[in-house]
């Protein structure tokens, strides 16, 4: 006998999204499931966790392989999704179920389909198949089309507050203070980036030694900075890899500037890289920039351009040029 959906005891992650759970939990409890979901917010906020929850207790919990759950994303070194990719993953999804239950198709950065598949996904939504659910994940909803847009249910995600991650790392992973402390302040609201550092203490202390590299390389001359900076950043490829790594890397530089400029101001407590604060202090003070400590000098000029640049080199990203020259041409106007 199958139990009435509002009887099931519903199993979700236990780390922020509450209001995302909610209505999704609600909507499974009161049989009003929408055909067409969006999930949209910035990377590792979670959204891929809670779409595999909700197709799981959507299914019952099916154990082992699920023939009915199906999942699209680019392929590697690929920048965007195929029409051909979207008509293929359509094609399955109106297959028969093999459970007798919803057939779920989650599409992961959903934002990159191509204009001819999203024009595919659509003739799709327009006509949709009883007991199919289709889950788009997308960083913004601006990159779907209107049409696609107001035929889904838009779910948005936000930071997790540092204290939740804090709490969760000690109590429900077993850190230490310290190490949840750091790692709550790094991963800025996305406990998937504080939860991965946590399982991988490698990549940590890695990502640790490069912003430790980058913020040397900001207390050097121009002329010394290019051998820092290959410690950091050597592909000189237009690679997919290439691009996302780059990309990380300015992120990493937003961080430490935006860190400078808190330091600056006497906001310790802000941090994003707690754990590197010595290493803060010492490039502030090599910077000129003098702290506020109550009523000191303060300019933070140089810190402020810095943004401007990295803002810049994005746009140079996004245009296709040379990641490992777009990383040069910021160390070089720093």
């Amino acid at each position: 006998m199958i139990r009435p959906m509002a009887e099931i005891d519903y199993k979700w992650p236990t780390i922020g999204n509450e209001k995302v759970i909610e209505f999704l939990e609600r909507g499974l409890k009161n049989d009003r499931i929408a055909q067409t979901y969006v999930f949209t917010g910035a990377d590792d906020l979670g959204k891929s966790t809670i779409a595999l929850a909700f197709a799981d207790n959507l299914q019952g919990h099916p154990q082992g392989f699920n023939s009915d759950l199906h999942i699209l994303e680019p392929e590697a070194e690929k920048k965007s999704i195929s029409i051909e990719a979207v008509r293929e993953f359509i094609k399955t999804l109106n297959l028969s179920s093999f459970l007798n239950s919803y057939k779920i198709g989650i599409i992961k950065q959903a934002d990159l389909m191509s204009p001819e598949a999203k024009s595919a996904l659509l003739k799709t939504l327009e006509e949709p198949k009883e007991k199919v659910i289709i889950i788009l994940l997308a960083v913004d909803e601006h990159n779907l089309p209107e049409t696609i847009l107001s035929r889904a249910q838009v779910l948005y995600f936000y930071p997790v507050p540092a204290a939740t991650i804090y709490d969760y790392l000690l109590n429900n992973q077993g850190a230490n203070r310290n190490l949840a402390k750091d790692l709550s302040s790094l991963a800025l609201g996305r406990p998937l980036v504080a939860l991965k550092l946590f399982e991988n203490p490698g990549a940590y202390e890695a990502y640790l030694e490069k912003a430790a590299s980058w913020l040397e390389l900001m207390r050097l001359g121009a002329s010394d900075r290019l051998s820092v900076l290959d410690k950091i950043f050597i592909d000189k490829t237009w690679s997919k890899s290439a691009v996302e790594s780059a990309n990380a890397v300015i992120l990493m530089a937003e961080g430490l500037a935006r860190d400078l400029l808190l330091l600056s101001l006497d906001k310790d407590e802000h941090l994003q890289h707690s754990a590197l604060k010595s290493e803060l202090e010492k490039t502030l003070e090599s910077l000129g920039v003098n702290r506020v400590d109550g009523g000191g000098n303060f300019n933070a000029a140089d810190l402020l351009n810095q943004f401007r640049i990295l803002a810049q080199a994005k746009e140079y990203l996004a245009g296709n040029v040379n990641p490992r020259l777009v990383l040069e041409q910021i160390i070089l106007n720093f």
